[in-house]
């Protein structure tokens, strides 16, 4: 079958048969059809973004016809032969097979570790510090331009600009090396970069590999001897090996939603799951549609958890209060249910919870929350949220002993009415005059390293447990008791014993109990933003 342009063009538009798709998949393995199909495909995708672009275009089909010998990266999927059937597809391959041949400049190129340069040659600038503590030869370093150097990030987070409008996420602790504009010596810690157009060819090299990115999302975690390589969008190559003993023939390329870990000493990248909830790679809180969603419910308060220096941010700002933190590892912020962040309680981190001294009133006898909850190890009784202590207080989310999630209420001791028909409330426990805590637990153990979305809601007369969209568990009760401003725990407990075990991300209080049309139109919206944002 003959390949013209009329076909190349039905290709990008999505309308080939399926024999003309498997004809063209063979007919552009040839680099001469290479170049011409990444020809077309530009005029169709508009990829050049830049008179650079179109320069390192052109340079890399060149080296692709002088290097068509060279013998094609391993790479996780190469045996998988992908059918066309989308535009999207279509035009995700367009860029990959275009960036590849820029992979041929990069592969033809040498690399090499240029020593750092003179003290006073800035690489970087810091962008954003959430309570970082960067430094220098041992010295604390506040000055928001690096130049290239030795550094330590001890706490806390840095957003950094590269050359190329480069965009590089750290989380403490870290050990990094700023060579130069576009390459940075990571020894230990993790890090997530954004690449434009302008960035390609921005290099990480580790103890155990180089990464050079084309225009992409990416993350490396460093530790205990191994390197981990994340993408989540676009492509890199991975050079695994020190500098001086790297082999060319062992390079990886990686496309989006693939991983590998290189250990030093091993002959071999591996192959693993991406994992898109390990790293921080953005600090902002997006305009999001489950967001615009939760405020067209009118809460009371919503913590969207944001990453912030000065503490946990309310909308509105009335009701914000602190992160607790604590001895740890890692800072109390994590990557967040979409993006941005959430408040990361217990594991290796310092956070220990989040306080409202001054939350809003809950006392019209209805009452509704609705979280994202990431349980990252098992935590008996762990809090996810409360305003409980002693005798005060009337609400309670967290897990039971057996880790199964446990929703509370504290109510008047007053019968239920359920269908004009007056009914006792069963399994009251007496937590005070005239008062009686009601509970309802779901039907398993919560799964670990999953957001799951929960929904509690108390409308007077059942108090119920959602658990992604769909009711769990019920009990029937009375009004919830008024709470006046008690003190509102996020991740804790009043004691401060009873740490939640992971994350806790878009938690909205409501004075009114949601409806089930409400509770499943929210997680249709979540599911729906996930599949955008992972």
């Amino acid at each position: 079958m003959t390949v013209d342009d009329e076909l190349i063009d039905r290709m990008l538009s999505g309308e080939p048969s399926d024999e003309e798709a498997a004809a063209f998949q063979q007919w552009v393995k040839t680099p001469a059809n290479l170049q011409r199909f990444a020809l077309r495909a530009e005029l169709h995708a508009e990829l050049r973004h830049s008179l650079r672009r179109r320069h390192i275009q052109a340079r890399a089909l060149e080296a692709n016809r002088v290097a068509s010998a060279i013998a094609p990266a391993w790479t996780p999927q190469q045996d998988q032969t992908p059918v066309f059937r989308s535009p999207k597809r279509l035009l995700a391959m367009a860029t990959g097979l275009v960036t590849a041949a820029c992979l041929l400049v990069a592969f033809l190129w040498p690399h090499r570790s240029v020593p750092p340069a003179p003290g006073d040659r800035v690489t970087a600038s810091v962008v954003r510090n959430v309570s970082g503590v960067l430094t220098k030869a041992g010295q604390k370093w506040d000055d928001p331009q690096l130049p290239a150097g030795d550094y330590q990030l001890q706490a806390g987070l840095l957003n950094l600009r590269f050359g190329g409008g480069v965009m590089v996420y750290v989380e403490a602790p870290a050990r990094f090396d700023a060579v130069s504009d576009r390459r940075v010596m990571l020894y230990s810690g993790r890090l997530s970069a954004t690449v434009p157009p302008e960035g390609i060819g921005f290099t990480v090299e580790t103890p155990e590999a180089e990464v050079i990115d084309f225009g992409t999302e990416f993350s490396i975690d460093v530790e205990g001897g191994a390197s981990e390589v994340h993408v989540f969008d676009g492509l890199v190559r991975v050079n695994p090996g020190t500098s001086n003993q790297r082999d060319a023939s062992k390079s990886v390329d990686l496309h989006a939603s693939e991983a590998v870990r290189i250990t030093g000493g091993a002959p071999n990248p591996v192959g693993i799951s991406v994992e898109t909830n390990r790293f921080i790679r953005n600090f902002d809180e997006l305009r999001l549609n489950y967001a615009r969603a939760i405020k067209r419910l009118s809460p009371v308060a919503y913590y969207r958890m944001p990453i912030r220096d000065r503490g946990l941010v309310s909308e509105p700002p009335t009701y914000s209060g602190v992160v607790l933190t604590g001895e740890g590892k890692r800072p109390p912020h994590a990557k967040g249910v979409f993006a941005g962040g959430s408040l990361r309680v217990g594991i290796d981190s310092i956070g220990r919870g989040g306080r409202v001294d001054s939350p809003p009133s809950l006392s019209t006898g209805q009452f509704s929350l609705t979280v994202f909850v990431y349980l990252e190890v098992h935590s008996q009784n762990g809090v996810v949220a409360t305003n409980f202590d002693g005798e005060r207080g009337n609400f309670g989310l967290s897990l039971d002993e057996n880790a199964v999630l446990q929703a509370t209420i504290r109510t008047s001791n007053v019968p239920a009415v359920v269908d004009d028909v007056t009914s006792p409330v069963f399994g009251g426990v007496v937590a005070g005059s005239g008062l009686v805590t009601s509970s309802t637990t779901g039907g398993s153990v919560l799964p670990q390293k999953t957001w799951r979305h929960i929904v509690v809601t108390a409308d007077g007369r059942q108090l119920q447990l959602y658990e992604d969209g769909k009711l769990i568990s019920s009990k029937l009760c009375s009004a919830v008791a008024a709470s006046e401003f008690d003190t509102l725990w996020f991740g804790t407990d009043a004691s401060a014993k009873q740490l939640w075990g992971g994350r806790i991300d878009e938690l909205a209080l409501f004075d009114r109990a949601l409806n089930e049309e409400e509770i499943a139109a929210l997680y249709r919206t979540a599911q729906e933003e996930l599949a955008r944002s992972q």
